[in-house]
């Protein structure tokens, strides 16, 4: 039987509100995605630094996510067994995908995703036999195609392209289940490994390390962010009976494992002590390790339960969640388990894993309640449950009907229920996944059947009876908006301004703390930009640059009422505009046409939106006419003090003769040809003199008034 692929489904989320306190959570977006009559569902697996959310939905053979199709002929899983990884941005609108698909009678599972403060991209997911990711395949260490599952690392480009692929190899089943990168550059990645016991097995960690174990083995693997193991540390207890479920960072950068065992933990040579050894008792444990992987402390705490979700906040408190399979006591409460009911338990406890509050939730075993999501925004724990039928949590009973719905609320960091709502469906709907993305919005995912409503639309499933798969968030509050306005071109260069009052600013590829970025070349440049609560701004333009350009109109000059000037620039521009008006590439400039003093000319060119400019300053005189026809200019006439010379052509002598024909002033063997020559007369008295200049082959003279 093949599945044709459904139209991927974009609406607004809304919340039946039962609280008044609720109202300032304001539904923003959803996107959904499905298979044809083939149920799937949805879990958001990572946002990363610029707050894109990726969201990751198993299928068979067909999807359509956004505005990609992905389809695997071979899966035998026809309701599962491959994965499609979406990127949303924060404003809910579609960004890329790619997926993961297996082969015949294989299956993918447990993906987990992580990205850096560069936006690259760190996976890693069990299989069996082969996985194809981006035009890769990866082949496990077995020709058989129903081998135990492997596991796969692999670090991917904000464009999709990758970077590198760690396998590891076994011939028992390895599975990971949670993979942590740090703000000091590091991966984090918890694996385990099933052996039969009766044999000894051998584990291959990306050809830099290994390890032989019988039962079980676990190994918390540290990585640089090029795929390089920096060290690895075991995790072993008698029989088939220790698992490693979540990691967890705290703000000393200290990493929290949290599991399930059934005997005393082994730790690089420490041994934590189960209260129950030898009697195959599954219990929950917390190992705090530092970053060179040596054992803080370790906890195994006589609780029959489990954990679903963790976390830990910067004060060292410990948050949990999870389910209660028989009567335990818990701080100095007995917390009973009844054989017809289910309990979960959600709580907070100090940094020595004792309780400081706790609250239950429980419900008719058949009615099949699930496990609490948690996440933290400081020391308040928001979470998501599904339930229906009779549910009481907090203190407080709710009666919903027959089908699922989400449970939504904040707590205080007293434990007190703050605000809370659901979110439902027609046939039901259910979360699977919850996280507050940086700005603290709530965004969850999950599954839904039927009719969905969302503001004032009704959504449909693609079928009555087959889930399709759903990513949403819901506003908290609102961040301020930045816009940079329209693409633009410019000349040269542009400052970029992002809005004041913010943390930290990512310009393309660089983090800094200044709102301003200098660009000279031509592209798309994204700003992101955080506040001191966490919420990220982001907006981007493309700029245009041309480059830019220098004219010369020439050099200052100096030009008589009868001389003509003439002035250009080539004529390869866009535009030209003169001081005189003009719009031709030259101008022609007469003494007469501006009258004696000195002017400035200026010229402007345009090339695309590049301007130049230049100018000169032109002074016109009244020179002794006697010279000018030799192209000599002798200026001022009459003249006070100083007596300017220029000349096109080099003077051997000039002489200043009085009335008598005595020679008041002579100089020989001068640079005349600089411009201008000035001749002191301050010293001489008034009156009528000559002036006499020797050329090469000529001489000339002219008569100079004395004020």
């Amino acid at each position: 039987m093949s599945y044709k692929p459904f139209l991927l489904s974009f609406f607004l989320i809304t919340f039946l509100f039962i609280s008044g306190y609720c109202q300032s959570w304001e539904p923003e977006w959803g996107a959904g995605n499905t298979q044809k009559d083939a149920n799937t569902w949805s879990n958001v697996l990572g946002i990363d630094f610029q707050n894109n959310i990726y969201s990751g939905t198993q299928f068979g053979d067909s999807i359509f996510i956004g505005d990609t199709l992905f389809t695997n002929s071979f899966s035998y899983y026809y309701d599962w067994g491959n994965w499609a990884i979406a990127k949303y941005n924060n404003n809910g609108e579609f960004v890329t995908a790619f997926d993961l698909t297996s082969s015949l009678y294989t299956d993918i599972s447990n993906v987990v995703l992580a990205t850096d403060i560069d936006l690259n991209i760190y996976i890693a997911c069990e299989y069996r036999y082969l996985v194809n990711i981006l035009d890769t395949t990866i082949y496990s260490g077995t020709d058989s195609l129903l081998g135990a599952p492997e596991v796969f690392i692999a670090k991917l480009s904000p464009s999709l392209k990758i970077e590198w692929i760690r396998a590891i190899h076994s011939t028992s089943q390895d599975v990971c289940n949670d993979i942590v990168v740090t703000s000091d550059g590091f991966l984090y990645v918890p694996v385990k490994h099933y052996g039969s016991g009766y044999q000894t097995d051998t584990v291959n960690y990306f050809n830099q390390d290994s390890a032989i174990y019988g039962y079980t083995l676990c190994s918390l693997l540290k990585m640089d962010l090029d795929g390089n193991l920096v060290w690895r540390r075991e995790l072993t207890s008698p029989g088939p009976s220790i698992d490693m479920r979540e990691l967890n960072i705290d703000s000393e950068g200290n990493i929290l494992i949290v599991g399930q065992v059934r005997d005393e933990i082994y730790f690089s040579g420490d041994t934590i002590v189960h209260p129950h050894t030898g009697e195959n008792v599954s219990l929950p444990y917390i190992l705090e390790i530092d970053q060179s992987g040596n054992l803080i402390s370790g906890i195994i705490p006589d609780w029959q339960m489990y954990f679903s979700d963790t976390d830990i906040d910067e004060y060292g408190n410990f948050y949990l969640a999870g389910g209660i399979w028989d009567t335990i006591v818990f701080g100095s409460d007995t917390i009973n388990k009844h054989e017809d009911s289910t309990v979960n338990i959600i709580a907070k406890l100090n940094s020595n894993f004792e309780p400081i509050w706790y609250e239950t939730i429980k419900v008719i075993s058949s009615q099949e309640s699930y496990n609490f999501h948690i996440d933290l925004l400081s020391d308040s724990l928001f979470f998501a449950v599904r339930c229906k039928a009779t549910f009481s949590i907090f203190d407080t009973v709710f009666y919903l009907g027959p089908r699922y719905k989400a449970f939504i609320g904040q707590l205080t960091p007293e434990g007190e229920l703050f605000k809370y709502g659901l979110v439902e469906s027609t046939n039901g709907l259910s979360p699977t996944s919850f996280m507050l993305d940086n700005c603290n919005n709530i965004i969850i995912s999950g599954k839904f059947v039927g009719q969905a409503y969302f503001q004032n639309d009704t959504i449909q499933a693609n079928s009555n009876s087959a889930f399709d798969g759903i990513t949403a968030k819901v506003n908290r509050h609102s961040c301020c908006e930045f816009d940079f306005g329209s693409d633009t071109v410019v000349c040269d260069g542009l400052t970029l301004y992002g809005p004041d009052g913010f943390t930290n600013y990512y310009w393309n590829d660089s983090l800094t703390t200044q709102n301003w970025f200098d660009i000279s070349e031509s592209g798309k440049y994204i700003m992101v930009c955080n506040n001191d609560n966490g919420c990220w701004v982001t907006d981007s333009i493309y700029v245009d640059v041309q480059v830019g350009f220098d004219i010369s109109i020439g050099q200052d000059t100096v030009i008589t009422m009868n001389n003509t000037l003439i002035l250009s620039v080539p004529d390869v521009y866009d535009g030209y505009l003169w001081s005189t008006g003009s719009t031709d590439n030259s101008i022609q400039v007469t003494g007469d046409s501006f009258g004696l003093g000195d002017w400035n000319i200026w010229a402007q060119v345009t090339q695309g939106v590049c301007t130049a400019f230049d100018t000169i300053n032109l002074s016109v005189i009244d020179a002794i006419s006697e010279f000018q026809s030799i192209g000599v200019i002798v200026y001022p006439n009459p003249v006070t003090d100083r007596l300017f010379l220029i000349s096109e052509k080099k003077i051997e002598k000039f002489e200043i003769v009085d009335y008598q024909g005595r020679i008041i002033i002579a100089r020989t063997n001068q640079d005349y040809m600089s411009s201008p020559v000035q001749i002191n007369l301050s010293n001489i008295q008034s009156g009528v003199y000559f002036i006499r200049l020797y050329f090469e082959d000529v001489a000339a003279i002219g008569k100079i008034i004395k004020l």
